[in-house]
């Protein structure tokens, strides 16, 4: 069959998008190859393995998986069933970030900003702030082995070995500076028993799901920041849908005014998707 064959068919259960990847994917070539070659007549164990991936696609595994890869912030990334596919809406996280070192850049002349990221998975998070600032060093931490395992991979792809250290913390627990610049976090935030199936099915369970309401890891992560007294000039994290008014809730009540702006940001949807905590001293 040609490459034209090919997709048309593939499109009888997927949508064209996902059918120009995974044959680009497949044949080794950009998708903008396939059609400059559209009547190549492809061999047949690469059609084969084509509907194989149809197949498995269409059965609910993400097409990331497939691939083994996800690009984030224009970055591209390894990601298998031991992380999160990085997602939109976590470039907010980013941009915040990057929005307030840029802002504060003449402090990070004579020294590096300190950043850490909790929960990293894939390092997505990390990465694209590193690679978007030079003056900076991360601390990059989860509680799964196999999603260090990525993160190091993604580590040692974008050149970021001397500049960010990966390992293992439940939270804060392993984490002994107590002094950041920033502090990132895309912990899991889906209530227990909630997600699409196809999510449930393939992605870890451990990066889903954050309690009855979704919010409890994030209250840990506070609890702990403040019990372990750890300085921070900004703290960005993402959550899910529905969940503004116990997140606001939960800043109300561990960040006095008097020392703590908060605010918490929509996304393109409109839907209250991250919280914003800044030392008074600095405004927004």
């Amino acid at each position: 069959m040609t490459i034209k064959e090919l997709l048309v068919e593939g499109e009888k259960r997927l949508s064209r998008l996902d059918c120009e990847v995974l044959l680009s994917y497949v044949l080794g070539v950009s998708r903008e190859k396939l059609f400059s070659d559209f009547f190549w007549e492809v061999p047949a164990t690469d059609e084969k393995l084509y509907f194989k991936y149809v197949d498995e696609v269409a059965g609910g595994k993400p097409v990331a998986y497939v691939t083994n890869s996800r690009e984030f912030y224009g970055l591209d990334f390894y990601v298998d069933e031991r992380v999160l596919i990085p997602r939109p809406e976590t470039e907010m996280v980013v941009d915040e970030a990057l929005k307030f070192l840029n802002d504060h850049s003449s402090d990070y002349i004579d020294r590096d900003a300190l950043v850490l990221d909790v929960g990293t998975g894939s390092l997505c998070i990390t990465a694209a702030i590193l690679r978007n600032f030079e003056n900076c060093f991360a601390h990059s931490v989860d509680v799964s082995e196999g999603a260090l395992e990525v993160a190091k991979m993604n580590r040692e792809y974008h050149g970021l070995e001397t500049r960010c250290q990966i390992y293992q913390s439940d939270l804060l627990s392993n984490v002994e500076e107590r002094e950041f610049d920033v502090i990132v976090a895309n912990l899991p935030y889906v209530e227990d028993g909630g997600a699409d199936e196809n999510v449930r099915k393939f992605e870890p369970v451990k990066a889903l799901f954050g309690g009855g309401d979704g919010i409890e890891l994030y209250k840990k992560l506070i609890q702990e920041i403040i019990e372990k007294k750890v300085k921070f000039d900004l703290l960005v994290c993402e959550f899910g849908f529905g969940q503004e008014a116990s997140v606001c809730t939960l800043l109300s009540k561990n960040f006095d005014q008097r020392k703590f702006k908060w605010e918490v940001k929509k996304d393109l949807a409109g839907i209250p998707r991250i919280f914003i905590v800044q030392t008074a001293k600095l405004s927004f």
